[in-house]
């Protein structure tokens, strides 16, 4: 037999660089190539088209490739595809890497705010105001101070922003509150009408405004911003609520019972009467009538402590996730925030998809709660999920150093080590699985793969063997310890394996054939008859059934019924070959009885023509 070798050609080459517009500066003075990469990536933004981030990126990377540059060019794809803690990585090492680019400070402020993280958000918004003066920075930085109530500060910022965006209302609605904490009424009162102007429907600029009138005793006026602002908004409990204080206040009371009755508020209703109700509907189920109870407390008292946590759980067991979400995320504004809500937010955000927050909350009530396992093991999952391997396995790490008892996360975890090809830790953690859990079917089979891919047959057939005591009708383990026992040639385990295959699935045809084939490999005929007859009363048109069948036939000389097997064969599966080279051997080779014959007479034919050609000699001598 002939071997045909192939070999494979490596092309190797190299690319020179030429002298053209690369930096090369012949000897005068040096180029600054990481500053020059700085000022392309600083032209850049998120409404950068992708034509312009490309080019850029590829001038970066001629220039600086690991510079501040370059990881602020990936915080920006980053962004723009939602992987909001990449895109934070990327930012961070960015600045680290260059301290001058700003745009990198800036946008992980941004970032960091939109998670809650306001204190990093401060510093790295300060970092980036103090190299360019963006009026997006100064704006969050602003509103950053103004939550602190840092009213000064905040105004500054605010005012430093305003230049770019003076048609910004909610920027005067942050100079407005700027001022009223500092007891400018008048300035605030200015900002609010200048936000109204510019958009006319600004609810919370009617709300604002109706707050300075009511203080001022100027109640019609009041009256009309809150009536304005409901318009724009006719289902806010929050208004109906303001307005029926106000009404009450003026003597209005049937006015007021009415708008008490749209907030879902009773007067006369203590905090305790609110939470002895909740506790009532949620004992009976009805999560939605808790949550109405929660949210008529809040608008009596918005301050009071650790009802925004039960407001949201009450929201999420009734369904209502978006609404759910606003609560939580409330509390956590307020720094009422915990594990736990942290954990129901994630787990919020997962049921929607947006895994980015998912991963951010996770994270968060892991690091506040370093043994909360459900947010790590949520983490882990996601990160599966994503194909992070990496950070998969570090979580799972992490859960087993905390809880190291528990087999499913080992299992896990081996899992993962298996797909990085890190075969030796996979081994070590399947069998820690089977040490806590030996029913674990999972641990048990992917144990005797690896040990199979290692070329360690023993181990992998005693964990085989345990995968078909917990699950007898594992086809893959089966298939596999056959296969084992074919290359040992332990016929008597295969025979046995094919038995217990055969009486599991008596319905299968593919069970009785396989029997039927061992049967007729060890040479008990009889018995592979009986299979085959079997697998082909299950099925009367297996092709292999039928082909193996002709082949007994063939053996034992009945070439009729072979023929008529193959026939069959072949008109089930025109694409298996066997049983149409078996026809040709058949019309090609007759049976031996018929070869005889025609041998035979062949013969006659010969003697009869040798008899006649000495008669013709005969004559012809006498005629001489």
């Amino acid at each position: 037999m002939k071997r045909t070798i192939y070999g494979r050609a490596y092309v190797t080459g190299m690319l020179l660089l030429a002298f053209l517009t690369c930096g090369f500066t012949w000897g005068f003075g040096t180029k600054d190539n990481c500053g020059e990469a700085r000022k392309i990536g600083a032209a850049l933004s998120l409404e950068s088209t992708p034509a312009e981030r490309a080019q850029a990126e590829k001038n970066v990377q001629k220039l600086c490739p690991d510079g501040g540059a370059a990881h602020y060019l990936k915080g920006l794809s980053m962004e723009e595809g939602k992987n909001l803690d990449g895109a934070i990585d990327a930012y961070r090492t960015a600045g680290t890497k260059d301290p001058l680019m700003a745009d990198a400070r800036g946008r992980l402020g941004l970032l960091l705010l939109q998670r809650g993280e306001s204190d990093e958000a401060s510093a790295a918004l300060f970092d980036a105001l103090k190299l360019t003066p963006n009026p997006l920075y100064a704006r969050a930085l602003a509103e950053i101070f103004l939550e602190g109530k840092l009213y000064t500060l905040a105004l500054k910022h605010f005012q430093q922003a305003l230049p770019a965006l003076v048609a910004d209302g909610s920027v005067h609605i942050g100079l407005a509150r700027c001022y009223l904490g500092l007891g400018e009424r008048a300035k605030a009162r200015e900002e609010l009408l200048e936000s109204l102007r510019l958009e006319p429907g600004n609810v919370t600029a009617h709300l604002e405004l109706a707050g300075i009138y009511q203080e001022e005793k100027l109640y019609d006026k009041a009256l009309n911003e809150l009536q304005q602002a409901l318009a724009g908004n006719p289902q806010n409990r929050e208004i109906h609520f303001r307005l029926a204080q106000l009404m009450e206040l003026t003597g209005k009371q049937k006015e007021a019972d009415k708008e008490y009755l749209l907030a879902g508020v009773e007067r006369a209703a203590t905090p305790a009467d609110y939470l002895r109700k909740a506790s009532e509907y949620e004992a009976a189920g009805e999560s939605a009538k808790a949550a109405a109870e929660y949210d008529a407390l809040l608008l009596k008292q918005p301050d009071a402590p650790g009802i925004r946590e039960k407001l949201g759980d009450a929201r999420m067991a009734a369904g209502h996730d978006s609404e759910a979400i606003d609560a939580y995320e409330d509390a956590v504004r307020r720094k009422e925030g915990s594990s736990r809500i942290l954990y129901n937010l994630g787990t919020l955000y997962e049921r929607k998809g947006d895994l980015d927050e998912a991963i951010s909350n996770f994270a968060e009530a892991a690091r506040l709660d370093a043994g909360n396992s459900d947010a790590r093991r949520r983490l882990a999952e996601i990160y599966t999920l994503r194909g992070n391997l990496t950070e998969a396995i570090s979580e799972y790490q992490e859960l087993i150093a905390r809880h190291g008892d528990n087999p499913l996360s080992y299992y896990k975890l081996a899992r993962l080590l298996d797909k990085k090809r890190d075969y030796n830790s996979a081994i070590s953690a399947y069998a820690k699985a089977i040490e806590l859990d030996a029913d674990n079917v999972g641990a048990q089979r992917g144990i005797a793969i690896l040990y199979l891919r290692r070329k360690m047959p023993d181990e992998a057939i005693k964990h085989f063997r345990e995968v078909l005591r917990l699950d007898p009708k594992n086809i893959e383990a089966r298939n596999a310890l056959i296969s084992i026992y074919v290359k040992r040639r332990q016929y008597n385990e295969t025979t046995r394996l094919l038995e217990e295959d055969a009486a599991l699935n008596p319905q299968s045809p593919d069970s009785q054939y396989r029997l039927g084939i061992i049967y007729a490999f060890r040479n008990d005929t009889e018995k592979a008859l009986a299979q085959f007859q079997k697998a082909l009363t299950l099925k009367p048109d297996h092709a292999r059934a039928l082909n193996a069948l002709g082949k007994i036939y063939l053996k034992e000389g009945d070439r009729e019924k072979a023929r008529e097997a193959f026939a069959a064969a072949r008109k089930a599966d025109p694409d298996l070959l066997e049983p149409v080279e078996l026809l040709s051997r058949l019309d090609a080779y007759p049976p031996k009885h018929a070869t005889a014959e025609k041998v035979k007479k062949s013969s006659h034919r010969k003697k009869a023509s040798r008899r006649k050609g000495k008669h013709a000699h005969k004559r012809k001598r006498n005629h001489r």
